[in-house]
């Protein structure tokens, strides 16, 4: 996601083993958030019992291992500082990792930015700009492709640990490889703001794009969320755009990528992202589920499911430029 601060780095990733019996992804030690509660999520041998404690709960609280092995669980935060312990019992062993987690009170939570028809950033004539930008009269559409996150910067990240990055751009080289076999039929022109494991940042993505003179912009992403929301209720596909004339599209590109898929709806969403500002071109930002749910993680990061999500962009990259006749089954 976006705005969603990584927990873990590279370094520490690798240091785990990969047989590990437990895993303890999010939140990390000495993590601090503006709220009384928070989520864990991570990784078991669900042949374990799963418990989480503190000095202030009266008894350990039992963590569900799902049969795939990942957990996700919301838990409260008695104190100011907490010490936070994470219990693992198997065949007769106990393994306990523990985690310092603080509330920062006063500190005032970032407000989302609203967006107005006096917004700096608003188009004026939305629908023949859409037109404009949609039905280029003279050139290929040209349309950007943009792996989120990279590098230094992981994003979320799976119950296993295996950044959001990767899965970023797994799903994008497949959409650029498919949209680069369709080019004579859309007539297009295809580009990725990034190739490799490798930072870019966002005003980077935005010039490159801008350079391209793209027409269509699709930042691609997977899910996180705040602490204090329950990562157990949140699933499915989010599009997010800027400007009320990009909505209609975004809202195609949603209903496309769900029937493909089989992903549930998780909304459409107007926020003020980099990648969905941009004025020179119809921008949008795809969050592919959510990598921090211990089921439908498993399912997103599937081969056979990206190959879905990138079916519906597809197909809602041929519903947009109105070809109808082409578009696939």
């Amino acid at each position: 996601m976006e705005n969603h601060i990584s927990p873990l780095t590279t370094k520490k990733l690798k240091k785990k083993k990969q047989s590990s019996a437990l895993e303890w992804v999010y939140p990390p030690n000495n993590w601090k958030t503006n709220f009384n509660r928070t989520f864990i999520y991570g990784f078991s041998n669900p042949q374990a019992k799963l418990f989480v404690a503190s000095d202030e709960y009266l008894i350990p609280e039992k963590v569900k291992i799902f049969p795939n092995g990942n957990f996700a669980q919301v838990i409260k935060l008695p104190n100011v500082q907490n010490a936070i312990k994470l219990i693992q019992i198997l065949n007769g062993k106990k393994k306990t990792i523990s985690r310092n987690i603080s509330i920062e009170l006063n500190k005032q939570r970032k407000k989302q930015t609203k967006l107005s028809s006096s917004n700096k950033f608003t188009i004026q004539n939305p629908k023949s700009k859409m037109d404009s930008i949609l039905t280029p009269k003279s050139s290929p559409l040209c349309i950007v492709i943009d792996p989120g996150h990279g590098g230094k910067e992981h994003g979320t990240h799976s119950p296993k640990g295996i950044s959001e990055s990767k899965y970023n751009l797994q799903i994008a080289k497949l959409l650029y490889k498919k949209l680069k076999s369709h080019r004579s039929k859309l007539k297009i022109k295809v580009f990725l703001t990034r190739t490799k494991d490798r930072f870019v940042s966002l005003k980077q993505r935005v010039n490159f794009a801008k350079r391209k003179k793209s027409n269509l912009l699709i930042s691609i992403h997977h899910n996180a969320l705040p602490d204090n929301l329950d990562p157990l209720r949140h699933r499915g596909i989010g599009v997010y755009y800027t400007y009320d004339n990009v909505k209609p599209l975004a809202n195609t590109f949603l209903n496309s990528i769900c029937k493909k898929s089989g992903l549930r709806h998780y909304g459409l969403f107007k926020r003020d992202f980099a990648l969905t500002r941009p004025t020179f071109c119809a921008a949008i930002l795809v969050e592919c589920g959510f990598l921090i749910h211990p089921l439908e993680a498993e399912y997103i990061i599937s081969k056979k499911t990206q190959a879905k999500i990138v079916h519906g962009i597809v197909n809602a990259i041929y519903l947009v430029i109105d070809e109808s006749h082409l578009r696939e089954k």
